[in-house]
């Protein structure tokens, strides 16, 4: 069976503040908490999940440096490309208490400010993964169709 194509919002969460070096970007200190990445896969969601999942690989993507400290606790998976991936950073950057977590971690290949998004200690996960599930069923956000 061949798995589809499509975008994802990744939820990782990092029991301790960790320290890591994330190619051209440099250090980066991130607090422990609740994360959220925007990516796609062209070739297949479900090998591309599988492998987020997996502690143990090599790194190759910004995310690997977090899915191999930190807990993937989940995916929410939406159809499109990389415009989808583009348009779910986009939505988080607009929720309350959901913050850019680096510049630039995610977004080599577009002109996003960031793939990687925090959500703050007193924001309830299950609030923002609602309102983002909410806003791609055909809604839209500041005239854009999301």
């Amino acid at each position: 069976m061949r798995s589809s194509p499509g975008a994802y919002v990744l939820l990782v969460f990092l029991p301790d503040p960790l320290t890591v070096q994330v190619g051209a970007l440099g250090r980066l200190d991130l607090p422990a908490g609740h994360y959220l990445y925007c990516g796609s896969a062209q070739a297949g969601l479900l090998p591309r999940l599988a492998r987020h999942m997996r502690p143990d690989k090599k790194v190759h993507w910004h995310i690997d440096s977090l899915t191999s400290e930190g807990q993937v606790i989940g995916a929410l998976t939406f159809e499109g490309g990389k415009e989808t991936e583009c348009r779910l950073a986009r939505f988080l950057s607009y929720v309350p208490f959901v913050l850019p977590a680096a510049k630039g971690f995610g977004s080599s290949d577009c002109h996003c400010h960031t793939h990687l998004f925090y959500v703050g200690e007193d924001t309830q996960l299950s609030f923002v993964l609602n309102a983002l599930l909410g806003s791609f069923q055909g809604r839209e956000l500041n005239g854009e169709s999301i």
